[in-house]
């Protein structure tokens, strides 16, 4: 994992539902009849910024309020996201669902108290990803945020990895050169 991501912060506020905000079920419906996710990702988080879905960069972050990602656990949304070549999402809290299946995918997550009112639409961003230490570029603030899963945690292999597939894959890997 690349330990310091720099990337432009795209802001939301509280609440970000899975069904209604961050990818609209009409999609994952259109997912499971087979349009692949590449050609729907631009719809994701389209009903709160219809630009963010074709303007966002890779290394870009997501900044939320509280409670983001509640909601049915669908994963195509967070599957979009990791296609648009998203940075991480830094949030006041993130809902443990959302954090499990953004695990799998291998999105970094990180949180801090107050942290949307400190981060503004467009701001620059350089984030290390292992500690939660985030550079504000644009206005010389230094910010603390947590990882959801951080260094030292069980499961930070898998999101070190990439994912739960590369973690795997690694894995195998390895078994096959020892």
């Amino acid at each position: 994992m690349k330990r310091v991501v720099k990337g432009k912060a795209w802001k939301f506020g509280d609440n970000v539902d899975r069904d209604s905000d961050l990818f609209a079920f009409q999609y994952v419906l259109e997912s499971h009849s087979g349009v692949p996710l590449e050609k729907l990702a631009p719809h994701v988080l389209e009903s709160l910024n219809p630009e963010f879905g074709v303007k966002v960069g890779k290394g870009d972050f997501l900044v939320a309020g509280k409670n983001f990602g509640h909601g049915k656990a669908h994963k195509e949304g967070i599957r979009c996201l990791k296609s648009l070549g998203v940075g991480g999402l830094i949030a006041e809290s993130i809902n443990k669902s959302f954090i499990r299946d953004a695990l799998y995918f291998g999105l970094p997550m990180f949180t801090g108290e107050g942290i949307s009112a400190q981060i503004h639409q467009g701001d620059e961003l350089a984030v290390n990803m292992e500690t939660g230490e985030i550079k504000n570029l644009s206005t010389e603030q230094a910010l603390k945020a947590a990882p959801a899963i951080p260094h030292g945690h069980p499961l930070f292999p898998i999101m070190e990895a990439g994912g739960q597939v590369e973690y795997v894959k690694k894995k195998v890997a390895g078994l096959k050169n020892a």
